[in-house]
């Protein structure tokens, strides 16, 4: 049997940033997990935190950006601004939104002087060297216990829930499973651009369905498909040759009144998940913050 401080379930980029952080300061962490990331693997990651097409600044937006700065710079490249087209109309009140983020009014848009893309999965790779990681599908939490496929148990002081919707049932979390699609592109943006969809590097990203029925990724649909390339030709003027197609589904649990409803107490310890398209930016805000109670 296995046995640690800290017994990681996930190894996406919230549950690698948490066990970075515990390795790094010394502590006893494993990390288990089936595979490396799932939903936090798409070609390109985009971290802005002015959020929609209402252009609203997200919970903590400031601090978690300049924690995800700071942290994911250790690692990977991180390739600033992203350029936000704005109409004439709508200038003041957007302006009255950005709060202290840095920024520069450029054309007809603004452009967020420190929000970036990168590739998570050179991140992902990077984050779990020398962590301790058992790879394994988990069948039950009965803490301080994990029990895994196979009959293999897994002993933590504190368990951390890190997983994303196809775990959640073993904690009984209830959230919505949302599709995402992204297409790598024979055109590259090195600076990205944002506005109902994205185009960064490699990649056009954007259409979400509405909700998903589980946690496994429906097939791209010619509509998603055509509403990112028509979402791209207004952006750019022209429409992007596609490549291939990365599908994944992000778990998101509700809002639960104010501040931020991703981190919690749970039977046996925290759970850090539920982040949805919001995983890279809050993960080291959060896991920081969680490392620091452990």
């Amino acid at each position: 049997m296995r046995e640690a401080e800290v017994v990681v379930l996930g190894a996406g980029v919230a549950g690698l940033t948490l066990a970075r952080l515990l390795w790094e300061g010394g502590r006893s962490v494993l990390v288990v997990a089936e595979a490396l990331g799932e939903a936090s693997r798409p070609p390109v990651a985009l971290v802005n935190p002015l959020r929609g097409r209402r252009f609203t600044l997200a919970e903590e937006g400031e601090r978690a950006l300049e924690a995800a700065l700071a942290f994911y710079g250790r690692f990977v490249s991180l390739h600033l601004e992203v350029y936000r087209p704005v109409p004439e109309r709508e200038r003041d009140q957007v302006a009255k939104r950005l709060g202290g983020l840095r920024h520069r009014w450029e054309g007809g848009g603004v452009v967020l002087e420190e929000a970036f893309w990168l590739e998570p999965r050179p991140l992902l790779e990077r984050l779990a060297r020398g962590v301790p990681l058992l790879k394994g599908r988990v069948l039950a939490w009965e803490p301080p216990y994990l029990c895994l496929e196979g009959g293999e148990r897994v002993r933590g002081e504190i368990l951390v829930y890190a997983g994303g919707g196809r775990g959640a049932h073993l904690l009984g979390l209830g959230g919505r499973h949302v599709p995402g699609l992204v297409l790598t592109l024979l055109d590259y943006f090195p600076r990205a651009i944002s506005y109902r969809v994205y185009l960064a590097g490699s990649a056009l990203g954007g259409s979400y369905l509405p909700e998903g029925e589980g946690p496994d990724p429906p097939p791209p649909t010619e509509g998603e498909v055509a509403w990112l390339l028509e979402g791209a030709e207004a952006l750019v003027g022209y429409r992007p040759q596609v490549a291939s197609a990365w599908r994944g589904v992000r778990f998101r649990l509700p809002a639960q009144g104010e501040g931020l409803p991703y981190l919690f107490p749970v039977e046996g310890g925290y759970a850090l998940t539920g982040l949805g398209s919001t995983g890279f930016l809050y993960a080291p805000l959060l896991a920081g913050r969680l490392a620091g109670k452990l």
